[in-house]
């Protein structure tokens, strides 16, 4: 019983001398960051490094996490540009900021247009689907220094790849079974960013060249098909929306 009192004691002393030292207090109150209440304060007041503060700050009144949506068009190219319409395009995003100028993101399209080809003298409309699932990393410039009309514009670039998951059912024509593939590719592209409320909504333009590797791009249906005509890549316009939690 001595021997448990004599820890108690100890144990009660260690605790009171913690709760009360300045030292650790002090420690703990510079690591804390209680984050910018007024967004039209002196940053100076906060004591961090230029970068790190940057950093807290655009979390704190930036961007994070953010869920949009797109909507817009999607245009082959090549001989499937000649032979597909132009189809509408919408999906949702999700984006991950790493830090100020690099997000991940992934999203999920999906489109449907109608292909035509002359097959022995005959036009054969085929219902073409295409959906993408693309993952991709943005960089945005640093727009500290820019001019307003660029601070505004949010710019950005992306580069990224996925799965293009396409089916293709003959609607009119000669009877064939519903033919589905999956391709993979890889995408270039740029767009911006406008904020249009208090920096959780954002209204923007995206623009993506998609180099899609069909695995028909050189089929002829025996020389009945002009060779290039199912070969070719794929083009987007979108207006995006975004919500910024």
């Amino acid at each position: 019983m001595g021997y448990l009192k004599h820890l108690v004691f100890c144990l009660g002393t260690l605790v009171f001398c913690l709760s009360f030292s300045p030292s650790l207090r002090a420690e703990s109150q510079g690591n804390d960051y209680k984050g910018i209440t007024d967004p039209f304060g002196d940053p100076s007041n906060y004591e961090f490094a230029d970068d790190e503060k940057e950093d807290k700050e655009f979390f704190h009144l930036g961007r994070y996490l953010m869920l949009g949506v797109d909507m817009g068009l999607g245009i082959y190219t090549g001989g499937l540009g000649t032979v597909t319409t132009p189809g509408l395009l919408v999906g949702a995003k999700l984006l991950y900021f790493f830090d100020k100028s690099i997000a991940f993101e992934t999203a999920i399209h999906y489109t449907r247009q109608t292909k035509t080809l002359i097959l022995s003298n005959q036009n054969n409309i085929i219902d073409t689907t295409l959906i993408p699932i693309t993952g991709a990393f943005r960089y945005y410039f640093d727009i500290k220094n820019a001019p307003k009309a660029i601070a505004v514009a949010n710019p950005y670039l992306v580069v990224g790849g996925g799965v293009y998951m396409r089916q293709e059912v003959v609607v009119a024509g000669a009877e064939a079974e519903p033919a589905s593939t999956s391709s993979f590719g890889g995408f270039i592209g740029g767009g911006s960013e406008f904020n249009v409320y208090r920096k959780h909504i954002y209204l923007g333009v995206d623009l993506r060249y998609h180099l899609v590797f069909f695995p028909d791009e050189e089929e002829t249906y025996e020389g009945k098909l002009v060779p290039g005509a199912n070969a070719g890549d794929y083009f987007t316009g979108l207006l995006t929306l975004t919500y910024n939690f």
